[in-house]
């Protein structure tokens, strides 16, 4: 028994249906799919599975990459905070007992601009502010927040378009 090709008419010339890639399969495929409708689900199904895997895999080296962040810190001693460091502290939280932000009693000490290891911005008691501890966090979060963001959506470089009006179609270079 011989198989004729179907296809559909698009636009004058016609697309030709095609055998499913399914091995032993013997149903024609869509045009522009490489199999037929109940592989295809199946192929789909294969295929999302295996990049749930994909991103749990990399959601797990993210994770352990974060836990190990803190071995690859320098200590607190080695970024500036030592014994002349909490005793300037202690005089300014006593100098400046409020939250700067919400009015509870202060905690902690920041750094408005973060210094990053610049021990002049580190000394400059203008750049700090006493906060809570929960103002800190916050504010300490909100600064880093693209080191502890899971799923950064990439930018996608934007392609120029180009449209030949007569025909309606659209060009991508």
């Amino acid at each position: 028994m011989r198989r004729r090709a179907a296809g559909f008419l698009l636009m004058g010339t016609v697309i030709p249906k095609r055998p499913c890639a399914h091995a032993g399969c013997r149903e024609w495929a869509s045009p522009g799919r490489s199999y037929c409708p109940r592989h295809q689900e199946e192929f789909d199904r294969a295929r999302e599975e295996a990049r749930k895997k994909n991103l749990a895999a990399i959601e797990a080296r993210r994770e352990e990459y974060r836990k190990n962040a803190d071995k690859r810190r320098p200590n607190a001693s080695r970024r500036g905070y030592n014994s002349a460091w909490s005793r300037a502290r202690k005089a300014y939280i006593i100098r400046h007992p409020i939250c700067a932000v919400c009015g509870k009693p202060a905690t902690d000490i920041d750094h408005i601009i973060p210094h990053k290891g610049d021990k002049r911005l580190f000394w400059d008691s203008t750049n700090w502010q006493p906060l809570c501890h929960e103002c800190h966090a916050r504010k300490t979060y909100e600064e880093n927040r693209e080191r502890f963001q899971i799923n950064k959506k990439r930018e996608k470089p934007k392609r120029e378009t180009v449209t030949d009006e007569r025909m309606g179609i659209l060009f991508i270079p």
